[in-house]
């Protein structure tokens, strides 16, 4: 049995954090707050720390530099965790972004207990430099990080609640029971969605989103991506084309990733009764052109010209989105040197390109 050492302010978020610990076969450690964790890390070195960053008295950074600076509880693994993405949050032996998902939860725990890993942040998200941010920078990026941590804190702990219902659930056989609570954790994932979203809107829009790009051939990466779609959409036929040759070009692989997640996520909502969607590569001067085309119900001329703008909706039904996806993928591609534009035709489907510089 490993002592686990949990840091978090919410208190109903610490109890279903611990909860989950000692149903592993752990024991848990409860913290309120930074300094009173390090007070009992020092009293009994846990095995274990898994700690909130934005806490009151010392953050979770800070009690992570803390215990780094003494000897004693220098190699105890953390795992941090937030809403926001902290600067130097890759210092911890893994990072997970709330809402936190139980079983990722769960695997972190189990990870961190057998060895000692490098940095798992899961977000390519990069940091802006402290030197060169203007007062009204760090403003917008504080108020950024506490709606964060205000709104997607109680969210985490309802749904790592809920996921514990559905467990227990499952194992008594009520199906009914079951559905209503799968249907809770549906509402919530859109929930955290659409924070996300208005996160990344804003630290857009506020020059805070930094891009790792890689140089690379962007050909085996779309191969891999739309597999991913297959798997997870097998009633709708996905179909690549592309003429096989390597098309190098430096770009971040996971915010094209997000950038190609929603152009594919509305083709398959707008695909109509075809079910059939297409993702290309070609090349024209300079640039790689990939697109993303359906033969669905498409979009009207008056909603083309906005169509890119924030809130904006190809219709009026709000089950289908919030009216950023386009708005950040826009922006993401104008980050790499790029462009997204689209034609359309009603009744005849949409095609979206992505255009992004080769930069031999």
């Amino acid at each position: 049995m490993s002592l686990v050492l949990i840091v978090e302010d919410e208190e109903a978020l610490l109890e279903v954090f611990a909860e989950v610990v000692e149903a592993l076969g752990h024991r848990a450690l409860r913290a309120h707050d930074g300094e009173m964790a390090l007070t009992l890390a020092r009293t009994e070195p846990p095995d274990l720390v898994v700690s909130d960053h934005m806490m009151p008295r010392r953050t979770g950074m800070e009690l992570l530099r803390a215990m780094r600076a003494e000897p004693l509880l220098a190699d105890i693994p953390f795992v941090l965790l937030s809403a926001a993405r902290p600067a130097g949050r890759e210092e911890a032996d893994a990072f997970l972004a709330k809402p936190v998902d139980l079983a990722t939860f769960e695997e972190a725990i189990h990870t961190a207990l057998r060895s000692r890993l490098p940095s798992a942040s899961l977000s390519a998200e990069g940091r802006a430099s402290g030197a060169t941010r203007t007062a009204s920078g760090r403003v917008h990026e504080e108020m950024l990080q506490w709606v964060a941590h205000e709104l997607k804190t109680p969210l985490s702990s309802a749904r790592l609640n809920a996921q514990v219902l559905l467990r227990k659930l499952e194992k008594r056989g009520g199906e009914d029971e079951s559905r209503s609570a799968a249907a809770v954790l549906r509402q919530l994932d859109r929930m955290s969605g659409l924070i996300t979203s208005i996160l990344d809107a804003g630290r857009l829009s506020g020059g805070k989103v930094e891009l790792r790009p890689s140089y690379c051939d962007i050909l085996p990466f779309l191969r891999e991506l739309l597999q991913e779609w297959r798997e997870l959409e097998p009633r709708v036929e996905f179909m690549l084309l592309a003429e096989g040759e390597p098309v190098t070009l430096s770009f971040d692989a996971e915010r094209i990733r997000q950038v190609l997640n929603n152009l594919l996520s509305n083709a398959v909502k707008y695909c109509g009764e075809q079910r059939r969607v297409e993702l290309g590569l070609s090349v024209s001067p300079g640039q790689a052109v990939i697109h993303v085309r359906d033969w669905g119900v498409g979009i009207p001329a008056s909603e083309l010209r906005t169509i890119f703008d924030r809130f904006q909706r190809a219709d009026d039904d709000p089950a289908r989105g919030h009216g950023l996806g386009l708005f950040i993928a826009s922006q993401l591609a104008r980050l790499h040197g790029g462009s997204l534009s689209v034609r359309s035709s009603l009744g005849e489907g949409s095609t979206f390109q992505l255009r992004l510089p080769l930069r031999r």
